[in-house]
């Protein structure tokens, strides 16, 4: 393992140094490593969707910092934290060098990193240098990816194995970034009939297949999809930072096209968003979370929405620029926070981060619960009791305002019930539940057969009978305050056997 000097190595100070030759190495008007270096490329509107959510921070945590382990294991590869450092270079020299900062970073504090790789590497073998990190990281878990569209384009599961080989990489990524090969100039938009060779190139390779939701991140069916498929993982994708329809917007000389990728500047599924989706439709799946990270808070924060892995590519990348030793800083400085705010929720560890209750909305409020008795005097069987005003009534202390009302009877022989109080279709109630079940007959009224009966027990199976027909309770919506009942709806308790006194719990729940 290279040593903590190592990992510090220089590279030259300038923006414009590290990237000078790109241009003419790849023969575009602008670089995107150049772009994202150099200009304001964040999403605009969308963003990555963290600041919405806040950890509930505990004064107590019962927990000294130094237990607090974030350390995970990710195909069979064990990591210091669960952070990702993503890549985004050209095939050039200089891209070379960052490539050689960001694995040494890697391996001196064990994260996993990923090469933006693709057909280039395949079409000019000679660049395949610049990728080649092993050398000073030969224990990382290490990706190089594709984009996915190039199997549509003549790229076969011999070519994916040829681009592991070459980079030496553990898992294959496949980006889905049909948004970004749409706005480019020269993009290849072809994505008819991707899913089945995406299939096979699961089924094809001995490693890993791990699909990257493109510039504007992943819909919860689509993750459905691609599992079923056979990859990996999924990576929600990336959305924030750099946002990829202004990478373009930068890149391209006409006029009209910069103002095309311009309107699709908030497109796309906030990474958070994206993320809490992903993980309710798959939540025994392996999924990633990048696009939008500003800090080791916001790793946090994508753990504790269900991430496996948490990959940043814009904080690494102007690191980078900066030389050796940045990257290493930055990536001490994202564990360290990332350790601070688990202990500051007092979380031990990262799957106690990934199921832990105490990170909420930034406008959440604590649920409240509000609950009273009724008691009432039933005149005998079938009658409906109208008790809609007074559950109106529990509501309206309880100042609840949206929520539920759960209305219950504490009998076996009264129901609770929302319907019509009009009186000639309560008639029609009465009669047919005296057709179904009419009285008599059952051997719950044969007292003599039933132990430590009273003599005075009535003789009610009917009741109970009718009762199954009925309900023990009701659930109504509140909303701004008030019962969200129709407007011929009321709640009504319903007399199954003689007059008796009975008891209805209200229990009101919400903000």
């Amino acid at each position: 393992m290279p040593s903590q000097k190592r990992a510090g190595t220089s590279l030259p100070g300038s923006a414009a140094a590290l990237i000078g030759d790109s241009a003419a190495t790849t023969g575009s008007k602008t670089t995107a490593l150049q772009i994202n270096v150099e200009e304001d490329v964040a999403a605009r509107g969308s963003g990555a969707g963290f600041e919405a959510f806040r950890f509930v921070h505990q004064a107590l945590p019962e927990i000294d910092l130094g237990q607090v382990d974030t350390a995970t294991t990710l195909f069979g590869h064990q990591l210091r934290a669960p952070i990702l450092i993503s890549s985004m270079t050209d095939g050039t020299r200089e891209a070379g060098r960052i490539n050689q900062a960001l694995a040494e970073a890697a391996q001196a504090f064990s994260l996993a990193m990923g090469l933006e790789s693709g057909p280039l590497l395949l079409e000019r073998p000679e660049l395949i240098r610049t990728f080649r990190v092993r050398r000073v990281a030969p224990d990382i878990l290490l990706f190089c990816s594709l984009a996915a569209v190039q199997l549509n384009r003549g790229l076969t599961i011999d070519s994916c194995r040829r681009l592991i080989d070459g980079t030496q990489a553990d898992a294959l990524v496949l980006r889905l970034n049909a948004l970004e090969e749409a706005l480019h100039p020269e993009g290849a938009p072809g994505f008819g009939g991707l899913l089945d060779k995406i299939r096979a190139v699961c089924r094809g390779l001995d490693v890993p297949v791990v699909a990257k939701g493109g510039r504007g991140g992943l819909a919860p069916e689509l993750v459905t999809t691609l599992l079923e498929a056979g990859v990996a993982a999924v990576d929600v994708g990336n959305n924030g930072d750099p946002a990829w329809s202004e990478v373009e917007r930068c890149r391209v000389a006409e006029p009209w096209r910069a103002r095309v990728a311009a309107a699709f500047a908030d497109w796309g599924i906030p990474t958070a968003e994206a993320l809490v989706a992903a993980r309710r439709v798959a939540p025994s799946a392996l999924i990633f979370a990048s696009g939008g990270v500003r800090n080791g808070v916001d790793i946090a924060k994508a753990i504790a929405l269900g991430a496996d892995l948490v990959g940043a590519a814009g904080l690494f990348l102007r690191a980078a620029t900066q030389g050796g030793a940045a990257v290493a800083s930055l990536a001490r400085e994202l564990i360290e926070t990332l350790r601070i705010a688990m202990f500051g929720i007092g979380v031990r560890s990262i799957p106690d981060l990934q199921h832990t209750p105490r990170l909420v909305r930034r406008d959440y409020h604590p649920r409240r619960l509000h609950r009273e008795h009724l008691y009432y005097g039933t005149m005998g069987s079938g009658h409906f009791l109208d008790i809609t005003r007074d559950v109106a009534a529990v509501v309206e202390r309880s100042g609840i305002q949206e929520g539920l009302v759960h209305v219950y009877s504490h009998h076996t022989t009264a129901a609770i019930r929302v319907n019509e109080n009009e009186p000639l279709l309560l008639r029609d109630f009465q009669r047919v539940l005296a057709t179904l079940v009419p009285a008599g007959g059952f051997e719950h009224d044969d007292l003599e057969r039933r132990a430590e009966v009273s003599p005075n027990e009535p003789r009610n199976g009917h009741a109970h009978c009718r009762h199954l027909m009925l309900a023990t309770s009701e659930t109504i919506p509140v909303v701004a305050g008030r019962m969200a009942l129709g407007r011929w709806q009321s709640v009504f308790l319903i007399e199954l056997c003689s007059a008796r006194r009975r008891q209805v719990t209200v229990q009101v729940m919400g903000e």
